[in-house]
């Protein structure tokens, strides 16, 4: 589970709309930014870290390899699996040769172990691909829980966070029900004063009965990071 969707954040919200102050802006709609992209890495089973290739801090594309763990006999086991499907694709060119002096009942037995041999390596080479942990997104690397030499369990190994764009988390009062609509432009107040313009996402369908109000989600560009994450703002349209 995200930060930006935790029990935590809920209860922080929830004192921050109790407060006279917070009463009077969600008159025009509190709201907070947050990553749209914040994933956390993690692994089923459990594995030997064997080298953690990026630092804290660092920019990551997606699909790049951020962790590896430790295949143990894995890798030898591969090359032995090769080795097998180089000899059956040699016996099978052999076949090609012979053509029609070589049986069919042989010739389909080299076709199959051919097709063994291929399924193992594939298989191999998934299991191999298991042990390497890849960046899901563009992003920077905010945590890492583990390092080389240790074990990696059913837990968050790393967490890489998107920040070029911001979801724009909007709580608006029931009274403005039915003015928004995915596409809109809003403007938005950010804690240092900026007023900016955000793309409408979503627009909630149905009024929260305890608070009286309904969420809308924005988007707002961010690539220069001038705007950060986990501060707040006020619709202002």
């Amino acid at each position: 589970m995200s930060f930006w969707h935790s029990p935590v954040l809920t209860s922080i919200l929830i004192l921050f709309l109790a407060s006279p102050s917070a009463a009077q802006k969600l008159e025009s709609g509190y709201c907070l930014l947050a990553p749209i992209k914040d994933t956390n890495l993690s692994f089923s089973g459990r594995e030997l870290v064997k080298e953690v290739t990026v630092q804290l801090g660092q920019e990551v594309h997606a699909g790049e390899i951020v962790m590896r763990l430790d295949g143990a006999g894995m890798p030898a086991r591969y090359e032995r699996t090769l080795a097998e499907l180089q000899h059956a694709e040699r016996g099978m060119v052999r076949a090609d040769i012979l053509g029609r002096v070589m049986i069919a009942e042989e010739r389909d037995q080299r076709e199959m172990e051919l097709a063994v041999k291929a399924a193992s390596a594939r298989e191999m080479e998934l299991e191999l691909e298991r042990l390497n942990l890849r960046a899901p997104h563009d992003g920077i690397v905010v945590l890492i829980a583990v390092r080389e030499g240790e074990m990696l369990e059913d837990s968050a190994a790393m967490r890489v966070v998107d920040l070029s764009q911001l979801l724009v988390e909007i709580d608006v009062p029931s009274d403005r029900f039915g003015q928004f609509e995915v596409g809109q432009e809003i403007r938005i107040r950010t804690e240092s004063g900026a007023v900016v313009s955000v793309t409408v996402v979503f627009a909630d369908p149905i009024i929260d009965l305890a608070s009286r109000s309904f969420r809308v989600n924005a988007v707002l560009e961010n690539v220069e990071r001038e705007f950060v994450a986990g501060t707040s703002c006020i619709l202002i349209d």
